[in-house]
């Protein structure tokens, strides 16, 4: 610009104002193809998280009639109770007190099929009531909601710059800074061999060598993989997961809720004499309650069949449980009536007790279940044995993994027994049980020092250590908050056929980005010899500029096409 009025001024030479227009236009439409894709992925993640009703149905004390009240959802607290029609969105998590009916979750986890929920059962707000008018109770409101927590992982996500992105940036620095070095000795050279082409060389060596390309090579293609990958229900929830993901090597599984349903149920009660099955559930029960655990959900539905509704019996005074502990992974411990008991793994209660396990209640890990012994200082008093149902899909998971090259590996804190039996049909051939919240950490440590990029895949609090200490990791949408949050991913949709389609996508998108770098460095490699023997003139560098970096572009929103014909051929 500046050298073309400097020609108008001195009126002669040429000048190259249309170039220039030509430059910014083109230079703008590539970066809106950027934008365009960037505003797509974050509708397309944000959308999972955005909605919830503006307006909510706030029923009054039923001591003051219980009346119904149209209120906005910001005005709601945590104790209020609101009632939901059919049709209408839960306006906050909470717990329903009365009603049953269907909940559409579609936005959440990407599964179509409206799931039932009756009373005592979580709502998260957002989530489309189907059939039958609900009463709930509001647990958490505005930032405490599980969506409002999600969208803040989304916006830190969006925030931060994977390595691959800041290699990229790095690289486009060191070529500016050579084109410029390279800029001034083709000026000189034509200074000496031609004055009059001085300029427009020199213009065209920049122009087209513009490192426009290589800007736009990794953060559309990441940008695009961000948007598919919600689509299936993976909300990446920090910046570097898909770059990872897509180079993990090695898959770490938790096994309850993970692989499984998550769904236990208790198989069989032994008890010591002189106590009986019902009581042990009870005392079971009352010293899991307020668990979010699924053995404390299984031992609690089995005594309230076994004690008939009432989870505690009348040997256990809950005014007088005291002391109590919990201790992730491995179990609880608490004073009641006066007595020390604890509640967990057979090594657990034997450590924390002192106590030798009597020969049948130890003979039980044969049964390749998961086991849980009561026990006081009196003695042990019973043992529970609960079972869990392996996802369906599973196998087809970890075959798929093994298919692409990867090791799977199965760690889990249950008994050895029962995780073998998982591990074997899901096809897994290395497992370890019996692992405390520290030794996950530490073998997942271990596993990353070898030189694996793990990738670990869990859904409870007990996972939450080793999903931090992990390269990177994925939690299960259905499983405690706090793993979620120190997940670098979040899988709403809760099936297993979607990671493996994220770990696909995942290394599809840094196959994407390598082949935009590859373009755009062939593309430079091409035309700068050229420009600077001053084939190309400035109107054509600025189109071959532009047109770099809209090809870089487009090549990344080919992950979009791919991800749609994926989703087209699971819904056929």
């Amino acid at each position: 610009y500046f050298g073309s009025v400097w020609a108008t001024l001195a009126a002669r030479g040429e000048v190259y104002f249309d170039s220039v227009v030509m430059f910014v236009f083109l230079l703008l439409g590539a970066r809106v193809l950027e934008l365009v894709a960037r505003e797509r992925a974050v509708r397309e993640q944000e959308s999972v998280v955005r909605s919830v009703p503006a307006t909510a149905r706030r029923l009054a004390p039923e001591a003051a009639g219980g009346g119904e009240t149209i209120v906005a959802t910001v005005e709601l607290a945590v104790g209020d109770r609101v009632r939901i029609l059919p049709g209408e969105s839960v306006p906050a998590d909470g717990v329903i007190e009365d009603g049953l009916s269907s909940l559409d979750e579609a936005l959440l986890t990407g599964e179509s099929v409206p799931v039932a929920r009756a009373a005592g059962e979580r709502v998260i707000g957002g989530a489309v009531n189907v059939e039958s008018p609900l009463v709930v109770r509001v647990t958490a409101v505005g930032e405490g909601t599980v969506l409002q927590a999600l969208l803040g992982l989304v916006e830190q996500a969006l925030a931060a710059k994977p390595e691959i992105s800041r290699v990229a940036d790095r690289t486009a620095q060191w070529f500016v800074r050579r084109i410029l070095v390279l800029a001034a000795g083709v000026g000189l050279y034509w200074a000496w061999a031609d004055p009059e082409r001085v300029l427009p060389t020199v213009i065209a060596v920049l122009v087209v060598s513009c490192p426009c390309a290589l800007s736009l090579a990794t953060p559309v293609a990441l940008a695009a993989a961000s948007g598919a990958l919600a689509r299936r229900g993976l909300l990446a929830t920090r910046g570097h997961a898909i770059e990872t993901l897509g180079r993990a090597d090695l898959f770490v599984f938790d096994k309850t809720g993970t692989l499984t349903t998550g769904k236990l149920r208790v198989d069989e009660v032994v008890p010591q004499a002189p106590w009986s099955a019902a009581e042990i559930l009870g005392i079971a029960a009352a010293l899991e309650r307020g668990s979010e655990h699924p053995i404390a959900g299984a031992i609690a539905s089995a005594s309230a069949v076994a004690n008939g509704g009432v989870i505690a019996t009348s040997l256990v005074a809950l005014r007088d449980l005291r002391d109590l502990r919990n201790v992730p992974g491995r179990g609880l411990t608490a004073t009641v009536e006066g007595e020390r008991v604890a509640l967990g793994s057979p090594g657990f209660v034997a450590d924390q007790l002192g106590l030798a396990l009597p020969p049948e209640i130890a003979a039980l890990a044969a049964r390749e279940r998961t086991m849980v012994v009561l026990a006081g200082e009196s003695g042990v008093r019973g043992a529970i044995l609960l079972d869990d149902s392996l996802r369906p899909e599973s196998p087809a998971l970890v075959a798929e993994l093994r298919r692409a090259g990867k090791r799977v590996l199965l760690l889990s804190g249950d008994e050895p027994g029962a995780v073998r039996r998982i591990a074997a049909a899901a096809g897994i051939d290395e497992w370890e049980g019996g692992a405390s919240p520290e030794r996950k950490v530490e073998r997942v440590r271990e596993l990353t020092a070898s030189g694996a990029v793990v990738a670990m895949v869990g859904d409870g609090v007990n996972d939450a250590a080793a999903l931090a200490a992990a390269p990177v990791s994925v939690a299960m949408g259905s499983g405690a908050f706090l793993a979620a949050a120190t997940a670098d991913a979040v899988l709403l949709s809760n099936r297993p056929q979607d990671l493996g389609f994220a770990v696909r996508h995942a290394a599809l998108a840094i196959r994407r980005v390598k082949q935009n770098f590859a373009l755009a460095f062939g593309y430079n490699l091409i035309v700068i010899p050229l420009a600077a023997m001053g084939r190309i003139p400035p109107w054509a560098a600025a189109i071959g500029m532009s047109a770099s970096s809209a090809m870089v572009v487009l090549n990344a929103l080919r992950l979009r096409s791919t991800a749609d014909d994926a989703g087209s051929r699971r819904a056929a």
